[in-house]
């Protein structure tokens, strides 16, 4: 009996071996991570640091208004919700329905995929991209019918900078889907692995939230 238990090897607590420490995955390189692995996580972490960095901007803007007492918006005569009507519809009115639009697509396209429907991504993917497109299209004819530059006075330049910059996102947003849409033609996505695709979504949901507060604070509080 003492014989037997000498030649029992002792591990305390640890396998004999590292590699058998290691989790055996059990469904294959083709199970979809949990929603808060490493890289859902990056994608959370991002997002937030996006959120203070516009937080900052208006926080710059209402700061800026309240502090100054020749602040005047220079809209011209026109209503803000009428700039360069369009078929009846202002650029910022029809600039907010795009985007809204859009991301009701981009989510589609992520239920598309986690059924494993990548036509349905594909052909959600198109409009989205489009709208994204037609967004900057109209935000760029905008800049040019304002009448103003950033120089004219403290509310253009702020305008210029929170316009700016959130278009400088939606373009972001459309590269990022213009480049899921291509790894979607490649079949790279399955309803069980599909992380870009959601990364994107939240991406763009994220810049569409933004964008409705930018109009309330500038084109409907200003």
């Amino acid at each position: 009996m003492s014989t037997q238990l000498e030649d029992r090897p002792v591990i305390r607590g640890r396998r004999e071996r590292p590699r058998d420490r290691i989790s055996v995955v059990e469904h294959g390189p083709e199970m979809q991570p949990a929603r808060f692995t490493s890289g859902m996580w990056a994608v959370i972490l991002f997002i937030s640091s996006e959120a203070m960095f516009f937080g900052a901007l208006f926080t710059t803007y209402f700061y800026l208004r309240g502090r100054i007492p020749e602040w005047e918006p220079v809209f011209g005569e026109k209503p803000t919700w009428q700039v360069d009507p369009i078929l009846g519809i202002g650029l910022p009115t029809l600039n907010t329905i795009e985007l809204l639009v859009s991301s009701v697509t981009m989510q589609l396209a992520v239920n598309a995929i986690k059924v494993g429907d990548r036509r349905a991504l594909r052909n959600w993917l198109i409009p989205t991209i489009v709208l994204g497109v037609m967004f900057l299209v109209g935000q760029g004819y905008e800049y040019t019918r304002l009448g103003f530059l950033p120089r004219d006075g403290v509310f253009a330049g702020v305008f210029f900078t929170l316009t700016g910059f959130h278009g400088a996102h939606v373009t972001g947003g459309v590269i990022f889907n213009t480049i899921v849409f291509y790894r979607t033609l490649k079949g790279q996505f399955t309803s069980r692995r599909h992380l870009a695709v959601e990364a994107a979504s939240i991406y763009w949901h994220f810049v569409d939230v933004v964008w409705i507060c930018l109009v309330i604070t500038i084109y409907v509080v200003h």
